[in-house]
């Protein structure tokens, strides 16, 4: 079969890695010079990594990396220490880390250790988080109609510990507040994290993703004769009398056809492309109940390191709730002679919630965290800041808050010819690379099983 598939993300990108390994011709057009959707990253004029945000690998992320295994790329990432990391004022952590003991013992005993919370946070949330660590997919399910916090706060865990653990957890997630999110996520993540120990684990690639990940999955689909096509922003679908999809028109008037195509662009474009006639479905219809998450990411290069520690932090109250030094994550990028960088540290930061940031400019964005790093770092204090970025994203991952969830769509549509790949669409996972790497797999071998193959 000939497959055409619209976006070069990891669920795009997933879904070409099945298709040609199973014999089938594979196009991917991307509307963008550059691969990796939510997750890609490019040079500026300078030669410094621009990330459109701070990405790691997961140790339950298992299908991720098995597509990292497949392509090649098993050693371009490395485990950390096995902890959460928060960064306090004037140099401070705290820290959180598992003890070395079968899951859930590992959970509970390195929580009772942790100097983040009280006694009465501790014991509130053994017991508050016992029906998240026990659940199933359907308990998790049922409770999408309330927010996280409403939930918290009915196990009768502490205010204090939503507040200060689980708040950055949620901005990290899904760039919104606990309030916000739906309680079915924030679970979904406890059952995963709370019951294998190494699901917790993560890694940081050893250069940056694009260079780690992306880049290797491209060179092998397009060694197995795929072909990727770049600046190819799809403008519409022709239909015919059955609402099939008789060809694909991109914006410089290329026409594409196919036997089935596959949409991997994110919900917010799908929507924009989705002809009136597919509209009398509800499975279309449903599409426009999800809005994305706005975040932001920001670089700081430093003329010094001022930090040493070479893991991913969070941070409560601050602009940025998740962040790493990436001159000491990511061996293979950030060091001294490469761009901007001198030796010095180059801060990564995720800026969230951050739909107050969207039109602030980003001078302002950038002397906002430049305060708060200066309050949590002080050998900042004496450094020299080199260079700043700030990449804008309006519409990232989709906000999953409650009620949300029912409207995931599955990857066949009612269209014989055309499918859904992308974190949103549903799969046992969240939004997120292993949610996108899931929906790439699920939606390959749902479109060869229509199709017979």
């Amino acid at each position: 079969m000939k497959i055409a598939i619209f976006g070069a993300g990891v669920a795009g990108l997933s879904a070409a890695i099945e298709l040609v390994d199973r014999g089938h011709t594979v196009e991917i057009y991307e509307k963008r010079k550059v691969l990796g959707g939510k997750v890609s990253v490019w040079k500026d004029s300078d030669g410094d990594s621009i990330e459109s945000g701070l990405h790691i690998v997961f140790g339950g992320y298992t299908q991720l990396q098995q597509y990292l295994k497949r392509v090649g790329a098993e050693d371009n990432y490395q485990w950390k220490e096995h902890s959460l990391i928060y960064a306090e004022p004037d140099g401070k952590q705290s820290v959180f880390r598992k003890a070395n003991l079968p899951s859930p013992w590992a959970e509970v005993v390195g929580g009772m250790q942790t100097d983040i919370l009280s006694i009465w946070d501790k014991f509130s949330l053994v017991k508050g988080l016992y029906p998240a660590i026990t659940g199933n997919e359907e308990y998790f399910r049922s409770q999408d109609y309330m927010t996280y916090s409403e939930w918290h706060r009915s196990k009768g865990a502490s205010e204090h510990s939503l507040q200060r653990l689980w708040r950055a957890i949620s901005l990290a997630m899904n760039f919104i507040e606990p309030n916000v999110i739906s309680a079915r996520p924030m679970i979904t993540i406890f059952k995963y994290f709370g019951t294998d120990h190494a699901s917790t684990k993560f890694a940081f690639f050893r250069k940056n993703p694009g260079e780690s990940m992306i880049e290797p999955m491209r060179q092998y689909i397009q060694s197995k004769g795929g072909r990727i096509f770049v600046d190819a922003k799809l403008k519409s679908f022709e239909l015919n009398s059955d609402e099939t999809i008789q060809h694909a028109q991109l914006q410089d008037g290329h026409k594409i056809e196919a036997d089935a195509y596959i949409s991997a662009l994110p919900v917010h474009n799908v929507k924009k492309i989705l002809p009136t006639e597919w509209l009398a479905h509800k499975y279309f219809r449903n599409l426009f109940e999800f809005v994305g998450s706005p975040v932001a990411n920001c670089q700081l290069w430093f003329d010094r390191k001022i930090t040493d520690t070479d893991n991913l932090m969070f941070s409560q109250g601050t602009t940025f709730a998740t962040f790493a030094d990436v001159s000491l994550t990511c061996p293979g990028d950030f060091q001294k002679g490469m761009g901007t960088a001198d030796g010095g540290s180059v801060m990564s930061l995720v800026l969230a919630p951050a739909h107050q940031l969207m039109d602030m400019p980003n001078e302002v964005i950038t002397r906002l965290v430049l305060k708060e790093i200066h309050e949590r770092f002080p050998l900042s204090r004496q450094a020299t800041l080199l260079k700043s970025t700030i990449v804008k994203i309006p519409q990232s991952v989709y906000k999953a808050v409650p009620d949300v969830d029912q409207f995931r769509p599955d990857q066949i549509s009612p269209v014989k010819n055309f499918f859904l790949a992308g974190d949103y669409t549903y799969q046992r996972y969240l939004a997120s690379m292993e949610g996108a790497a899931l929906s790439g797999k699920q939606v390959a071998e749902k479109l060869l099983s229509r199709f017979g193959n």
